[in-house]
């Protein structure tokens, strides 16, 4: 009886076990994309205003103003000036390019003496410079890089001259500020429109000699002071100004070439002589 016992419990115990698993069919293994190696469809969603860092291909990363309204063309572009850092103007510059469709500022192609690494100047290579403008601006996104408005400072200002001179169907208008130099109409002769600035920390006289000169070249220009004390900054009243920089470049740009002075008149109001025009 007991033995019968052990019997039956052993064939209960083995109709329960369960079955082991038919071996898994072979399949090819195929690698699945990890989101940073897959290419997004847009370059940012950096909100409007937003000022994010920008990596180019072979080159140092830009820093790009994204545009008020989806669609607009970015066009502008800034050049800082000599061992300095483009960040250092984007808090006056960003909410009057934001309204036009955003700007995208370089770095200096030549480093600066000095353990910082960020403190950047420019060679006077010109066309190296433009070449990497059309990078920067591919790399944010922008197929169209022709008709741009090119903002320098200081020396900025004054590389910003030179690569129009080489390129003057690409670089049509630009906002000269503080530069070293006085703007020459020879170089600029090829500008849709200039304007030009400085504020109390700089050497105004050059500033307002070039858009005197310009004007003489037929070649619309104007001068416009900015709040800044020092030389190397932009007081944050600064933007104000850009924004009457852009609007004259903006109107400049639509006038035909008879109405043009009527459009400068709007904002034109000399003073002491020197054909200034203040900031707020």
């Amino acid at each position: 009886m007991r033995r019968g016992s052990f019997a039956l419990l052993g064939l209960v115990v083995a109709c329960s076990a369960p079955s082991p698993a038919p071996p898994a069919p072979s399949v090819d293994v195929v690698e699945v994309p990890t989101v940073s190696s897959v290419r997004a469809p847009t370059v940012s969603r950096a909100a409007p205003g937003a000022i994010e860092e920008l990596a180019v291909p072979g080159d140092l990363p830009v820093l790009v103003v994204r545009g008020d309204s989806a669609g607009t063309r970015l066009k502008t572009v800034f050049l800082p000036g000599s061992c300095d850092r483009p960040e250092v103007y984007l808090g006056a510059l960003r909410a009057a390019a934001a309204k036009r469709g955003g700007l995208v500022a370089l770095q200096g192609d030549k480093p600066c003496p000095g353990p910082d690494p960020r403190l950047r100047r420019w060679s006077s290579d010109a066309a190296a410079s433009a070449a990497r403008i059309e990078a920067a601006l591919q790399a944010v996104g922008e197929e169209d890089t022709r008709d741009l408005t090119l903002v320098g400072y200081s020396q900025g200002a004054e590389r910003a001259e030179w690569i129009a001179a080489k390129f003057p169907g690409k670089f049509k208008r630009l906002v000269l500020v503080a530069g070293p130099i006085v703007p020459s109409a020879s170089r600029l002769s090829g500008a849709e429109a200039v304007v030009t600035m400085a504020g109390r920390g700089d050497v105004r006289e050059n500033m307002a000699l070039g858009a005197r000169a310009l004007r003489k070249a037929k070649i619309p220009a104007i001068y416009m002071e900015l709040p800044s004390h020092h030389h190397g900054e932009l007081d944050p009243r600064a933007d104000a100004s850009f924004d009457k920089a852009f609007e004259w470049l903006d109107q400049e740009h639509r006038a035909p070439e008879a109405a043009r002075p009527a459009a400068r008149a709007h904002l034109v109001a000399p003073r002491r002589g020197d054909d200034a025009v203040s900031s707020p």
